[in-house]
């Protein structure tokens, strides 16, 4: 009776053969393994014939599945998917000759899984071939063997084959089955099914020696995103969909699931790194006073951790968002159940070392996020902070608005434009002008304020500048270097333009919203839908006009960002922009005016968050809320370890929620909602 052979020389037929059926396919049935010999470096490339080499950059995505009635399509298909198992048979066959003094069991269950690889490659090209396509007729692509012919170790092999690769196939095989049979090719249907059952098992055999190998005091997690790196990263391991019933039956842990279900990551592209900085103003305020770093107060820093995964909103799948601790798997189920793409969340920026990433994409450039981004080794657009975001930038492009040339008949007067002071006398002399000319209330404001910070309302009734307001508009001229003085407006509506500036100086509009805002400033919401949703009639009807006037507020906005367009490219800014912009009664008249401009944010903002929030989700109505643990209709969701409920959207509008876009357990400050 013949000596059966070594597992060693089969494995090397099967990575260095040239022949499909007579190399790649030869009898893994039986084997001994009692002389696997030195460990083998990696070739370039596995042994193949010339019809069968390998290409490098070919990415070939499925067919739509209108395409799946056409037998050729449907080849295409299984070749991408026959190439798949190929190449995985030859990568087991190179950790067998790589990793010889791996456990003999491990080596046995690999084979046996090539096995099962080699059944699926045969079922694949036999059915290809009955459709019309052969193995040889198209390029085959080179991706998985350049990712995993160099893993550093058994365990980083069985984490990136068994728990990416071949989890990632559970959904794949069943994704394609359900479309097949759909389309009506029961045939290819039932070879899926089989690769689908085959594939539990081999993720099975990757779950057990990833825990058998893991360091006790990591957890399974843990392991898994430490060898998941690059290009095999965990969001390799989800395909079109996530089969749960599969990934239970291989034996993957609730908690794995659900982190890996709202993982986000990238699978490659490289993701811009986001971050919420709410501080930009004081922050770049505090630098040009001192030259200094800036350390923000207490309750500003509170309120960027409470609300530091609000970027997700506006990231693409697969950005990075920074935040300070990772953030509760339910309430990414939670965001994920309601149709929110995932963005990947990291709390420990080292884990960015070694990656391929993009531009840096802070809530608003300052000399600290700009420090930030250096540190990151991330593109930074501007090497100093713009000027953009200051009160006293804006005031000569209101003053130019409000020209004659420009001014249209429902807009403000240009007796409203701010005056700019640089000593408090300078103020107390306008101030004084404008109560003289009717206004009770005058507005200072200083040059970098935010969100109804940094400002001081001087009232008639008050009387003159006492020594107590002299010495807070001190502070604000210290503080800013300049102030903007003008009179408070009636505002009966506020609104946000919200566009991107082109290197050019032109401006995508991207939409208007009008929100809310508490007595001091202070933001407190958003409409989503129509701006004037939910307003009294008469102001409704103001917003809508009529006849030639019917979209008077979009000409305003394109009238608003043709002016500082120019300006914010020709100081260095490019992106997002959202121009303020309110509605005031006039005292005696019954006429609305519009303020085309109250400030420029040169920014990230919470209009523009509303407006992502809409069009992602397809919301038509609704009001995007920031909330504080005070609120007592909200109240409940702010206690720690209490579970989010469900959120969805139905028909354009919230049908079950809340839907909170951060975690309000355990804010102390705010939380961001759509109630």
């Amino acid at each position: 009776m013949p000596q059966a052979p070594q597992l060693r020389d089969l494995a090397t037929r099967i990575l260095d053969g040239p022949d499909l059926w007579a190399d790649k396919m030869v009898d893994l049935r039986h084997f001994v393994d009692d002389a696997p010999g030195p460990p083998s470096t990696a070739p370039a490339v596995p042994g193949r014939s010339v019809e069968l080499a390998l290409h490098k950059g070919i990415v070939r995505d499925g067919p739509a599945f209108s395409k799946l009635g056409e037998a050729g399509a449907r080849g295409r298909l299984l070749h991408a998917m026959a190439n798949h198992e190929l190449q995985a048979l030859e990568l087991m066959a190179l950790a067998l000759l790589r990793f010889p003094d791996a456990d003999p069991r491990f080596r046995r269950g690999l084979a046996h899984i090539m096995a099962d690889e080699q059944r699926h490659l045969a079922l694949y090209v036999r059915r290809m071939e009955q459709l019309g396509v052969g193995l040889t007729d198209l390029p085959l692509s080179d991706f998985f063997w350049r990712a995993l012919r160099q893993p550093a170790d058994p365990l980083t092999f069985v984490v990136q084959m068994g728990l990416v690769l071949e989890q990632a196939n559970l959904d794949f095989a069943r994704h394609w089955s359900l479309r097949m049979r759909a389309a009506g090719d029961g045939d290819t249907a039932d070879i899926l099914d089989r690769v689908y059952t085959d594939e539990i098992s081999h993720v099975r055999h990757g779950l057990a020696w990833a825990r058998r190998w893991k360091d006790d005091q990591d957890s399974l997690w843990d392991t898994f995103i430490a060898h998941a790196t690059e290009p095999m990263t965990p969001a390799r391991a989800v395909g079109p969909l996530f089969d749960e019933d599969s990934r239970k039956r291989a034996g993957l842990p609730d908690d794995f699931r659900l982190r890996l279900r709202t993982w986000g990551g990238s699978k490659g592209r490289p993701a811009d790194v986001w971050w919420f900085n709410p501080q930009a103003e004081a922050a770049t305020a505090h630098h040009r006073r001192t030259g200094r770093a800036y350390a923000p107060r207490k309750m500003v820093a509170r309120l960027a951790h409470d609300l530091a995964t609000l970027p997700a909103v506006l990231a693409r799948p697969g950005d990075i968002v920074l935040v300070p601790e990772a953030p509760r798997p339910d309430w990414l189920a939670h965001r994920l159940g309601a149709g929110l793409p995932m963005a990947q969340f990291v709390d420990d920026p080292g884990h960015l070392v070694g990656r391929t990433l993009g531009p840096a994409r802070p809530w608003g450039w300052s000399p600290d996020a700009a420090r930030r981004a250096h540190d990151l080794l991330l593109h930074v657009p501007v090497d100093e902070p713009l000027p953009v975001i200051g009160k006293v930038w804006a005031v000569p492009h209101l003053r130019a608005l409000l020209s004659d040339d420009q001014r249209e008949d429902h807009w403000s007067s240009p007796h409203i434009v701010p005056q700019v002071c640089h000593e408090l006398q300078a103020v107390v002399e306008h101030a004084g002008l404008l109560q003289n000319n009717g206004w009770d209330d005058v507005l200072v404001r200083g040059d970098l304020s935010a969100s109804g910070r940094e400002r001081w309302t001087l009232r008639r009734d008050r009387g003159p500048i006492d020594a107590g307001e002299g010495d807070r508009i001190r502070g604000l001229l210290d503080r800013h270097g300049a102030v903007t003085v003008g009179p408070m407006l009636d505002r009966r509506i506020d609104l946000s333009f919200h566009g991107d500036v082109a290197a050019d100086g032109t401006v995508v509009f991207r939409g208007i919203v009008r929100f809310e805002t508490h007595p001091d400033g202070r933001f407190t919401g958003a409409v989503l839908g129509p701006a004037h949703r939910g307003l009294p009639r008469p102001q409704v009807r103001w917003m809508l006009g009529d006849g030639e006037d019917a979209d008077h507020l979009g000409r305003a906005a394109r009238k608003v960002f043709q002016q500082v367009g120019p300006a914010l490219a020709a100081a260095g800014h490019r992106g997002p922009v959202g121009v303020d912009a309110l509605v005031h009664a006039v005292s005696g008249r019954p006429a609305l005016r519009l303020c085309p401009l109250v400030e420029v944010n040169a920014r990230w903002t919470m209009g523009r968050v509303a407006l992502e929030l809409a069009r992602r989700l397809g919301l038509r109505t609704g009001m995007l809320r920031l909330v504080s643990p005070r609120d007592d209709v909200l109240a409940d969701a702010f206690e720690v370890g209490s579970r989010l409920p469900p959120a969805r959207v139905e028909r354009g509008q919230l049908a079950e929620g809340p839907l909170w876009l951060t975690d309000p357990r355990g804010a102390q400050v705010a939380a961001v909602v759509l109630p």
